[in-house]
C-alpha cells in the first residue's frame, strides 16, 4: 500500500502535477482551494501497536480518529487533546497535519506535542 502511494507521488513530481493529500476529506473547508488530483491516504489505515501501560500508540495516517478513540476508551483512556469532528470521519493524519487539537489545547497541549515519532513520504516519494 506504501508502494502504491510513493509511485504515485514520484509520477506526479516528474510531471509537475499537483496532488491534494486527504484522508477522511473532513477538513477540505481548512486552507486555500487547491487543484490537482486527489490522493486518499484512506487506504492507510489501522492501528500497529498500542501499549496501553505505556501511553503509546502507533497508527496510520488514514486511521480514523473514532477508532483510536473507541481503542483507548477500552482501557479507560483517551487522547491527552480533543481534536474536532466535522463532517466525514476526520483521520490521525488529517488532525496532526491541520493542526487542529481542539478545546482542551491551552491546558492540554497541541497535537503535535503528543508525536513520539513519524515516518512519512515526501513531495518527491522518498
Amino acid at each position: 500500500m506504501e508502494d502504491a502511494l510513493i509511485g504515485r507521488i514520484r509520477a506526479a513530481y516528474e510531471n509537475h502535477s499537483p496532488l491534494i493529500i486527504q484522508g477522511g476529506g473532513s477538513k477540505t473547508f481548512y486552507g486555500s482551494a487547491d487543484e490537482g488530483e486527489v490522493l486518499s491516504a484512506r487506504m492507510l489505515t489501522g492501528v500497529v501497536d498500542y501499549q496501553p501501560k505505556e501511553l503509546v500508540l502507533t497508527a496510520r495516517a488514514g486511521t480514523p480518529l473514532m477508532a483510536i478513540e473507541a481503542l483507548l476508551a477500552e482501557q479507560n483512556q483517551m487522547l491527552a487533546f480533543e481534536p474536532p469532528h466535522f463532517a466525514g470521519p476526520a483521520t490521525l493524519g488529517g488532525c496532526i497535519a491541520a493542526g487542529l487539537s481542539g478545546p482542551r489545547r491551552p491546558y492540554a497541549g497541541a497535537a503535535r506535542d503528543f508525536v513520539l515519532g513519524v515516518r512519512m513520504i515526501d513531495g518527491t516519494g522518498q
